[in-house]
């Protein structure tokens, strides 16, 4: 019995080998070109191992494989304490939010303000998971940074979490004075879907020409998600990464969208829009010739029909998906910076937003890392510091402090 047992020990513990072996290499394999591999390998584990439990935790009854992942620490974090900054959580016109003020030498009301929208697909993460990238903001431009606590779908669809980060906003804005901020030094900013929101308020503000405030200085978007009409452009369909194919913005869209995901296989087959719709102004604005000028340059036909199913119709809103807006919309927008990574399905997005509001004469500074891949703003501090996220992060707060 006791050499059974052994053989049985020994068996199991080369078949872990094994498996292993076998999974570091196919991530190897996957992740080809990818910047410190070994350490992906480890994410490209991590993400495949919750997505198994949260598919068990939900076939066992305890809850949806969401309610998982939120409660296995994708949602909350504990604080630092740092004494160069006072952070407060309170709450502007109804709406949580994170306030990083900073502190030492008192600049008179001179300093720049920055509103922060967290990324997570509008379903994931939080301002707690967020709180190592806001501080490092705050005390790397020396910004009071406001982190928006908003409500997350699918338990709040559009256009509650926009409405969350504009009302924010707004409250922000009307009250400069009260943080000891320049209101002419006003910025917004966000990465994945909070770039999403961040522009999606950016072109609101631009709109209201009666909010007896000054208007934002700053855009500054992280590698935004900013159109449900396309999900078949380059970027989408050559740089899935496995803990971001062309599926999971999809889904993320329609949960946003609806509160289900029920349209996203059709958003990824590029069958939820009409031929129609396809012909339109909007196909134009989603242009691949954006990207790569060498391409025959779409021209829409001025008599397409916009015919799209109830459900789905605010996909061409574009305060839902900030690449809808028309050229005149665009035109008022503030000088932004958006940086983008080459690892990413939503890669295009970004570039194709920087191409249009140049075009309309925003001025726009586009900044696209080689080496990056999507989420590398939060791999910046050990043990999973990538120099790569370093130099994104360097970036965003050289962009911030010359431009805010």
């Amino acid at each position: 019995m006791g050499a059974a047992m052994t053989a049985l020990k020994v068996g199991g513990g080369l078949l872990a080998v094994v498996m292993t072996t076998v999974v570091y290499y196919y991530c190897h394999l996957v992740l080809a070109g990818f910047p410190e591999p070994g350490k992906v390998t480890i994410i490209v584990m991590v993400v495949k191992f919750q997505r198994l439990v949260g598919r068990i935790y939900e076939l066992l009854g305890f809850g949806s494989s969401l309610d998982y992942r939120r409660k296995s620490g994708m949602g909350h974090r504990p604080r630092i304490g740092d004494p160069s900054l006072l952070v407060t959580d309170t709450s502007f016109d109804g709406v949580k939010v994170r306030l990083y003020q900073p502190q030492g030498q008192d600049q008179g009301g001179d300093r720049a303000g920055l509103v922060f929208m967290h990324g997570g697909g509008w379903i994931l993460l939080s301002v707690d998971i967020y709180d190592n990238v806001t501080r490092h903001i705050a005390k790397a431009t020396g910004a009071v940074v406001v982190s928006v606590d908003y409500r997350l779908a699918p338990e709040h669809t559009f256009p509650i979490p926009f409405k969350d980060c504009l009302n924010a906003t707004k409250y922000f804005l009307h009250h400069p004075g009260e943080y000891g901020v320049d209101p002419a030094r006003v910025g917004v900013a966000g990465d994945a879907a909070g770039g999403n929101l961040a522009a999606a308020v950016a072109l609101k503000l631009a709109q209201e020409s009666s909010n007896n405030v000054c208007p934002l200085k700053l855009q500054a978007l992280i590698y935004p998600a900013l159109q449900a009409l396309d999900f078949q452009t380059a970027s989408y369909r050559t740089r899935e990464t496995p803990w971001l194919d062309a599926f999971t913005p999809a889904s993320h869209f329609n949960l946003y969208l609806n509160g289900n995901d029920s349209w996203a296989e059709k958003f990824v087959s590029h069958s939820h829009i009409s031929d129609q719709v396809k012909t339109s102004r909007f196909a134009a604005y989603v242009d691949r010739h954006l990207v790569y000028p060498s391409l025959p340059q779409m021209t829409p036909r001025d008599d397409a029909v916009i015919d799209l199913p109830e459900e789905i119709k605010d996909i061409l809103n574009p305060y839902f998906c900030p690449l809808m807006a028309g050229d005149s919309q665009l035109a008022g927008c503030p000088n932004t910076c958006i940086l983008v990574c080459e690892f990413d399905v939503l890669r295009d997005d970004g570039i194709m937003y920087a191409k249009r509001l140049g075009k309309v004469g925003v001025g726009v500074k586009l900044e696209h890392f080689e080496k990056g891949f999507h989420g590398i703003l939060n791999l910046t501090t050990k043990p999973m510091e990538f120099q790569v996220g370093k130099e994104v992060m360097k970036s965003l707060v050289s962009l911030l402090n010359e431009n805010l």
